[in-house]
């Protein structure tokens, strides 16, 4: 019996499974990993006024003020719990999986619907920024939702829907992150898939020029970015294996990419014996659209990082919208014409994905900043002080160690020093506070690598006597050291 792709269930009761399935499941996770890296950066800046949120860009913030604008107003609601901070970006990204499975099904074909928001569901990484309080989330929601609407535009270019779908998505996108310009510049390339006349060039290019528009206010802060960039990030340059090394954490593990060119050179051979028995289609053009989406971007990254290092998991997350449509849409076109294939294929792909999905691993993106908190506070008293390595450590430290100082942004250095707190930029920053510190149990807590050349651990060291210590993951550091009697001085 031929399935109804337009049906109830498939229309509206499986989607909304697939949504409610991943909510549920990456909610279950919310509380897992501790409030760190740059979330409390953000959620800190969020808490600012309008006014000061939009400075933010001008003030050296790579980002631009969406997402924390977004979040100001959660936070209004909500508070500055962990829960609420990443419930927003839980929310985006199962948004997400409705515009992937939407996307296949109505452009191309069910099982591109379900292979696509499959993937997305399945993806570590994905897994991981849904539940961050960051902007990736947001940024891949606007690029499924550009695509979607981007289809329906060349659909029917007429469309007021359409375009203002595509426009307000591109808005969205550049304004969550700069790097939306890279799928502005894949749908332009994408464009001359469907021109047949200059009257259809430039009614394409309406939505493009619409959202250049509508971000003309931010041009000076992209151009200033730029010119920081250029003299450096804090990334290295990408090594030559890392395009594809990349592509296979995309996948979760290189075998999931291994599995995925066995089906679709199985789908090819396939493919070839339906051609042969003439009762193979034309391939639809919008697989190369989607091919476009991801690539070009993705190859651009790759070759500019060598010179302005960008190639970043959390940069080139967005490119996996059109990477795990593309392997939708080939394997729904290798095996059209057998109806048991293309399910097979999809439960096998799907499978691996789910072997080899890591959840929120301990070696990616993780601080144990509550349990290095609790033993900071178990060592302090009186006449003690906390030096916090590198300076912007003060965020994650004060929103494990105190909330009120965390919330008080308008106070938060002064509450800092009223609670002896010191973040500092490097060794002669601490040599500072240990001069005005004299005699003073000193608990030390260095969150990575010093900076170069600068051995702050044994400055103290000299100076003082260590007498406890504790390593967490991904470096958190911490030592405690007393004052040595006079005697011992060197």
């Amino acid at each position: 019996m031929k399935t109804d792709i337009n049906s109830k269930f498939l229309s509206i009761y499986l989607p909304l499974a697939l949504f409610i399935l991943s909510f549920v499941w990456k909610f279950a996770y919310i509380n897992q990993r501790d409030l760190c890296l740059d979330e409390p950066f953000t959620v800190f800046n969020a808490q600012k006024s309008i006014g000061e949120i939009l400075r933010i860009p001008a003030e050296g913030e790579p980002n631009p003020p969406l997402f924390m604008f977004l979040l100001h107003f959660w936070i209004k609601l909500f508070g500055v719990s962990t829960l609420s901070v990443r419930f927003l970006p839980l929310l985006f990204n199962s948004i997400t999986i409705l515009f992937l499975y939407y996307t296949g099904k109505r452009f191309f074909g069910l099982w591109t619907g379900i292979i696509g928001s499959g993937l997305f569901m399945l993806s570590g990484y994905h897994f991981f920024h849904g539940l961050e309080a960051r902007t990736y989330a947001l940024l891949s929601l606007t690029t499924a939702s550009s695509l979607y609407f981007f289809f329906q535009f060349v659909q029917n270019s007429r469309s007021s829907r359409a375009i203002t779908g595509l426009v307000v998505s591109n808005i969205i996108m550049v304004y969550s992150h700069y790097f939306g310009w890279f799928v502005v510049l894949s749908q332009i390339i994408a464009s001359f898939v469907y021109i047949r006349s200059l009257k259809m060039f430039f009614r394409l290019m309406i939505p493009p020029l619409a959202t250049l528009a509508g971000f003309l206010p931010m041009i000076p802060l992209v151009i200033r970015q730029f010119g920081i960039s250029s003299k450096g990030t804090w990334l290295d340059p990408p090594g030559p294996h890392e395009f594809t090394d990349q592509l296979y954490h995309f996948l979760n593990h290189r075998e999931v990419y291994r599995v995925l060119i066995y089906i679709l050179a199985a789908g090819f051979l396939f493919s070839l014996f339906m051609l042969f028995r003439k009762k193979k289609k034309k391939p639809d053009p919008g697989i190369l659209v989607l091919l476009l989406w991801w690539i070009v971007p993705y190859t651009i990254m790759f070759y500019v990082s060598s010179r302005i290092p960008v190639f970043n998991s959390r940069y080139v997350l967005f490119n996996t919208i059109g990477l795990f449509l593309t392997i939708g849409a080939f394997t729904d076109y290798l095996y059209q014409g057998n109806r048991y294939l293309k399910p097979l294929a999809a439960l096998i792909l799907l499978s691996f994905m789910f072997i080899h999905l890591k959840i929120l691993p301990v070696n990616f993106g993780h601080r144990e900043w509550k349990n290095s908190v609790e033993f900071v506070k178990k060592h302090e008293n009186e006449s003690s002080i906390i030096i916090l390595f590198p300076k912007w450590s003060d965020y994650m430290f004060s929103y494990h160690y105190d909330r009120r100082i965390f919330e008080d942004h308008s106070n938060f250095n002064e509450m800092l020093a009223k609670k002896r707190i010191f973040s500092v930029w490097g060794i002669q920053h601490v040599r500072s506070i240990m001069a005005a510190n004299p005699g003073k149990r000193i608990i030390y807590l260095q969150d990575g690598e010093a900076n170069p050349g600068e051995n702050v651990f044994g400055l103290l060291d000299s100076v003082y006597q260590q007498t406890e210590s504790q390593l967490y993951p991904e470096m958190l550091n911490i030592r405690v050291y007393e004052p040595r009697p006079k005697t011992d001085l060197p």
